[in-house]
């Protein structure tokens, strides 16, 4: 339904070719914006990521997405209800970075964009719906398969440290996703395909409309 690939204009950043190495940016106007709003530190917070985002253009991808995951693990953990005074609210990267503060589902969006920027592919990576045995809850993770057939490497905000899936036996898979398709999750990786109209995602189909409405 959406070709994700070609978002990469999330938060205003651009991408320029030149001397065939990328170059990331953001708008004056929303760094203006996050700071009228929330305060230098939330536009310091949005120029930090285009620094890592720039410097990570040539890096290996053991070493995106380990920084990836260290960067955005900084933001605190807080509920919808204590940061947007709503019970269930998905955040895009902006948000995440302005209020510095948001729940599972804000780590894994913004984890998600960030690593696309980076041209991780859109098949490679799934937002994972999974069951936290050991806090007794429902959790969302970043799993990102290096190898079709490989156990994913798992990107979670409780565990900083990135494992694979089998070597998270806290966790209990239930759903995956991205902007094409919908599994059953596995503890080795992906099950059997659900159709589209089985699984609720009413809450990512408004985030990616907020994001459209954000790059106009």
């Amino acid at each position: 339904m959406f070709h994700f690939v070609k978002i990469l204009f999330l938060l205003f950043f651009m991408v320029l070719e030149l001397h065939a190495k990328d170059y990331y940016t953001i708008d004056n106007a929303i760094l203006q914006k996050a700071q009228k709003e929330y305060g230098k530190e939330a536009k310091e917070r949005l120029v930090a990521l285009v620094k890592l985002l720039n410097e990570l253009s040539p890096k290996s991808e053991q070493e995106k997405l380990e920084a990836i995951n260290d960067f955005f693990n900084r933001v605190s953990f807080e509920t919808d209800m204590q940061v947007w005074h709503k019970k269930d609210y998905w955040a895009t990267r902006e948000e995440f970075l302005d209020k510095d503060a948001g729940d599972c589902e804000d780590y894994v969006i913004a984890k998600y964009f960030s690593l696309l920027q980076l041209r991780f592919s859109e098949e490679s990576m799934f937002l994972t719906y999974v069951k936290a045995i050991k806090y007794r809850q429902s959790h969302m993770v970043l799993t990102y398969f290096p190898k079709k057939n490989a156990p994913p490497l798992v990107l979670d905000n409780i565990v900083h440290k990135i494992l694979p899936s089998t070597e998270r036996n806290d966790l209990r898979p239930v759903f995956s996703f991205n902007g094409e398709k919908i599994f059953m999750a596995k503890q080795r990786g992906l099950g059997r395909e659900i159709p589209r109209g089985k699984v609720n995602l009413q809450k990512w189909t408004n985030l990616i409309l907020k994001i459209k409405r954000e790059e106009r």
